[in-house]
């Protein structure tokens, strides 16, 4: 059943949510955008550092043998995912407390990282080429343990109603 007006089924902001990802509205939405797009989970104790982070995106997304392991890197294979193509697109992190928690200044880099991403996809490619395509959906849905982290840091993620 689609959500009428499900937040992650649209190419707008905020492209970084946070949400009780116990509640049944949260857990419908993203039910919802996975009805037409990928909806990918990840597990924030999977990923304590940046380079287990960059492992466990890379695989979880499948992503080709030169990825550069790095944050322009990840932007690149974030906003390319040819291999996996979508109508939308939703990665969810749980136990976001556990994300990068043994190196915390890795956060804003993956936030921005994320809302770079987000953003060009939100863009459509209307050039007459081959690879023109329309505005994407593609969101970031964390789990609240985010609540966690430096306020600076989360100060321009929004909140995913339920």
């Amino acid at each position: 059943m689609a959500i009428r007006s499900n937040p992650l089924t649209h190419p707008s902001l905020p492209w970084v949510v946070k949400a009780d990802l116990d509640d049944v509205t949260a857990m419908n939405y993203i039910q919802d955008a996975g009805e037409s797009g990928v909806v990918v989970e990840f597990q924030g104790e999977d990923a304590r550092t940046l380079d287990s982070f960059f492992s466990m995106v890379s695989s979880k997304l499948d992503f080709p043998d030169y990825f550069g392991r790095n944050w322009p890197a990840l932007k690149d294979c974030l906003t390319d995912l040819e291999w996996l193509p979508a109508d939308s697109y939703c990665l969810v992190f749980r136990s976001s407390d556990s994300l990068f928690a043994d190196e915390p200044i890795e956060r804003r880099a993956f936030l921005d990282t994320m809302k770079l991403s987000a953003e060009e996809w939100a863009a459509p490619v209307a050039l007459g080429e081959w690879w023109d395509r329309p505005a994407i959906p593609f969101h970031v849905v964390m789990d609240l343990g985010i609540a966690g982290w430096d306020a600076e840091q989360v100060a321009e993620v929004g909140e995913l109603a339920s």
